[in-house]
């Protein structure tokens, strides 16, 4: 099945049709609490205190037409609507969907906004290696982070800690992911990624590996990671080789968002 009009074409007429507020829309594609994995779940969420809360609509798009929600909505559903009908009535076309609220009782306003939300598998620079040369010069009891790069609209870094952090202090060397700022223009938003974390095996390459998966948040040196990624008597050959420790991460799948 394919779409009468462009997505684009949509998301510019939604735009226009639908004014901006200081509101933010949440949607949870496979549910939310015990929603999960049944339903849609999806809410709109106040990014700073407000006395009175507008009418509205939340609504998910069908083909061409733009009014389109199971019921109408005064605050949000935990069973917006369900996966099974997301796909067979028709909401669901080319693995794209639009999701929305429509305010009412609003003065004319500029055009609203609209954010293009994708889960990326493998994307571009997806395998990031960090060169640790001269490790026996790196102070045991700090942490010590990686340079910044860029996967997704994200920058990002690894962050180790030599002698263990928290609870694995003097037990293992622990290994995180660091969310950190976006790239020019993104939308300051959550971040989902599947990732794994390792520290390579420079002879054998039987790495030591963790795997993860996170929502980031949109603030800067959020982390997920493994304070007892590995037992500090594993530190050495074939791992640490020559005073240098190789340490990487590959992204699996990585959320991007974009303004449309």
């Amino acid at each position: 099945m394919s779409r009468p009009i462009p997505i684009e074409e949509m998301v510019r007429l939604f735009k226009i049709r639908h004014t901006t507020s200081h509101l933010k829309l949440s949607v949870y594609p496979n549910g939310h609490k015990n929603a999960k994995g049944t339903h849609v779940s999806m809410f709109l969420v106040n990014q700073v205190p407000v006395n009175d809360m507008p009418t509205y609509e939340l609504l998910v798009v069908r083909r061409d037409e733009f009014d389109i929600n199971p019921e109408p909505a005064s605050e949000g559903f935990l069973r917006f609507i369900s996966l099974a009908d997301l796909e067979r009535k028709g909401f669901l076309i080319g693995d794209c969907c639009m999701f929305g609220v429509k305010f009412h009782g609003i003065e004319p306003a500029n055009p609203g906004t609209a954010e293009c939300f994708s889960l990326i598998e493998k994307p571009l620079n997806h395998k990031v290696t960090w060169m640790m040369s001269k490790f026996s010069s790196f102070n045991p009891g700090k942490a010590h982070q990686s340079n910044e790069f860029v996967v997704g609209t994200r920058k990002w870094r690894l962050e180790v800690h030599p002698r263990g952090y928290m609870d694995e202090k003097d037990k293992s060397f622990s290994v995180y992911l660091s969310a950190e700022g976006f790239v020019n223009n993104a939308p300051m938003t959550k971040t989902y990624a599947k990732f794994k974390l390792r520290v390579l095996d420079q002879v054998s390459w039987n790495h030591v590996e963790e795997s993860g998966l996170s929502w980031f948040d949109a603030e800067p040196s959020d982390q997920s990671g493994f304070a007892d990624f590995m037992p500090l008597g594993k530190l050495n050959e074939p791992y640490l080789v020559k005073d240098k420790l190789y340490v990487g991460v590959e992204f699996e799948v990585v959320s991007t968002t974009y303004y449309c």
